[in-house]
């Protein structure tokens, strides 16, 4: 049943987002193209009339802006349709049919996240090739897949950082890994921030939404409390004496599971609140 759920949330957020990830690509070609002619046209030995190169240039900042803007309009469409999933899905007139389904409470929480997650990424991904076939236009397919491909680049970049970190290479794999494993705890965390917050706005009998941006920030000012009162603490125990005679690579896995540590516990009390509410207290009216 959870994957049937996690399947109609990815239809239900995909309808809304997908029209915008083609705008992207869609306009990013646009301006790959436009830079690739400004080049051309800009080059020594190339020829263009004054009115003419005015004319590609205002087409070019017209490109820019509408670039900029629907990139801006990517990442708050994301926030703002994750939001509405959980709001109006549980929280609201949907959530009388949501709740009447034969499943707990806690999968229809984790479906949600599921697919914010997921759909969030994909448009992490959306945004950072868009940047890439800007790039790849600036400078031209052929010169940019040559330096991309281009092992001596490669290897060069690789000394680079084994120089600021002594044997980066032998823990690359590692580095990537725990990478996306923090990058997907500290995300789930904080879409789990904002539906606790919601949850515990929707407790109120009025004015629900400003309850829910209260709690939100209510919520981010006691982990700041917290994280500084955490800093004092390890100074207090002196934790520099734990980290300096470490290697480099010793510190970042103390550093690493540390913070995993912090941010699965916000997880966990997140999805814990969440669900507690919604089984004990929801209130639909």
């Amino acid at each position: 049943m959870y994957r049937k759920l996690c399947k109609y949330e990815f239809k239900s957020i995909a309808r809304t987002l997908l029209p915008i990830y083609l705008a992207v690509i869609v306009v990013s070609i646009i301006n790959g193209i436009s830079f690739g002619l400004d080049n051309h046209f800009s080059g020594p030995e190339s020829f263009s009339p004054q009115a003419g190169s005015a004319i590609l240039e205002l087409m070019r900042l017209s490109v820019l802006f509408a670039y900029f803007g629907v990139m801006v309009a990517l990442f708050v469409l994301t926030m703002i349709v994750i939001i509405q999933r959980f709001y109006k899905g549980l929280l609201c007139d949907e959530g009388y049919l949501m709740f009447t389904l034969p499943v707990k409470p806690w999968q229809l929480i984790a479906s949600k996240g599921t697919a914010a997650l997921v759909m969030s990424i994909v448009s992490g991904i959306t945004g950072f090739l868009s940047i890439m076939i800007l790039m790849c236009g600036g400078v031209g397919p052929i010169e940019f897949f040559s330096t991309l491909l281009d092992p001596r680049n490669w290897s060069i970049l690789i000394q680079q950082l084994n120089e600021v970190f002594p044997k980066w290479g032998l823990y690359t794999l590692l580095y990537l890994f725990e990478g996306v494993i923090f990058t997907i705890v500290s995300g789930m965390a904080a879409l789990f921030q904002i539906y606790v917050s919601m949850s515990l706005g929707h407790l109120a009998r009025k004015h629900r939404i400003v309850m829910s941006v209260a709690a939100y920030i209510a919520i981010s000012m006691a982990l700041s409390f917290l994280s500084g009162a955490a800093f004092i603490f390890l100074d207090a125990i002196g934790i520099e004496s734990l980290l300096n005679p470490a290697t480099p690579h010793g510190a970042m896995q103390i550093l690493f599971f540390g913070g995993l540590f912090w941010e699965g516990i916000k997880l966990a009390a997140f999805f814990f609140g969440t669900e507690r509410i919604l089984s004990k207290k929801l209130n639909l009216e």
